[in-house]
């Protein structure tokens, strides 16, 4: 049975969930979302593992940050928290986009904290940034949910990814009504970095890493020189890449599924 709780990190009231008996794997979500982004994956993973899923801070049913701190800094400390107060040993971490970055912070700054993870298309930092139409999008999403909408507004008035279908897009509305808009900012600004870059330490992890990079074609976000940068950066990391685009683990779940079993089933 699924079950709530909260985690206080001293800066943030972190909301999650769990699910399951035996060892801990924690599922960080990727931006814009919530522990309901998971939900294809919890069930599955649950008849082997302890499943618990944290709401980032300023996001789902977590606090926002007063002093508006979402760069990785942040997310890797409360992060890091969670899963030393919640997980009792170290734990297996999933991490999509910044999640995945957040799992690589933790790695190498936090090593006892984690046994192997698994990082799904982890937002890595670029000397270009995001492209003006993505920040342009990423603005007015920004803006129009300073407007406090309701759900019903939301699913009208949210800029989404045209090829999702309408039960994708109500979520991503109902997702994006529960957030802070001023977890914006770091992404528009090119500040989610300024704080601490996980691609700057990855001789620090020592833990099995498994990269999942998606197709930079079809949206995703690790090209082929950043994977080849964690790749050779990371002592003990196995490199796979799927036909698919940045949300693999729903757009191409059989695939994302079968990768992440057969490394699961090494560690």
């Amino acid at each position: 049975m699924l079950k709530h709780g909260s985690h206080d990190t001293g800066e943030v009231t972190l909301n999650y969930v769990e699910i399951g008996e035996g060892d801990p794997l924690v599922l960080l979500h990727g931006f814009t979302s919530d522990w309901r982004s998971w939900s294809q994956e919890i069930g599955l993973l649950s008849h082997r593992w302890r499943v618990l899923v944290p709401d980032a801070r300023g996001h789902g049913g977590s606090a926002r940050s007063e002093d508006r701190e979402y760069g990785y800094g942040a997310r890797i400390r409360d992060a890091a928290s969670f899963i030393r107060a919640t997980a009792a040993v170290p734990a297996i971490v999933i991490g999509h986009s910044m999640g995945g970055a957040t799992a690589m912070g933790i790695a190498a700054l936090h090593p006892e904290l984690i046994r192997a993870t698994v990082l799904e298309d982890p937002h890595v930092s670029s000397a270009s940034g995001f492209p003006d139409e993505a920040r342009l999008w990423m603005e007015g999403n920004r803006d129009f949910l300073r407007t406090s909408p309701s759900f019903e507004e939301a699913i009208q008035g949210m800029n989404t990814n045209a090829i999702k279908d309408a039960a994708a897009h109500r979520l991503d509305a109902s997702q994006a009504v529960k957030m802070d808009p001023e977890t914006y900012n770091p992404f528009i600004d090119d500040a989610m970095f300024d704080e601490f870059d996980p691609g700057t330490v990855l001789a620090q992890i020592k833990c099995p890493v498994l990269l999942l990079q998606a197709d930079p074609k079809q949206g995703g976000v690790v090209g082929n020189s950043a994977a080849e940068h964690i790749r050779t950066g990371v002592s003990d990391c196995t490199h796979v890449k799927l036909d698919v685009g940045h949300s693999m683990h729903k757009d191409a779940p059989i695939n994302f599924r079968r990768s992440v079993f057969d490394f699961l089933d090494t560690i």
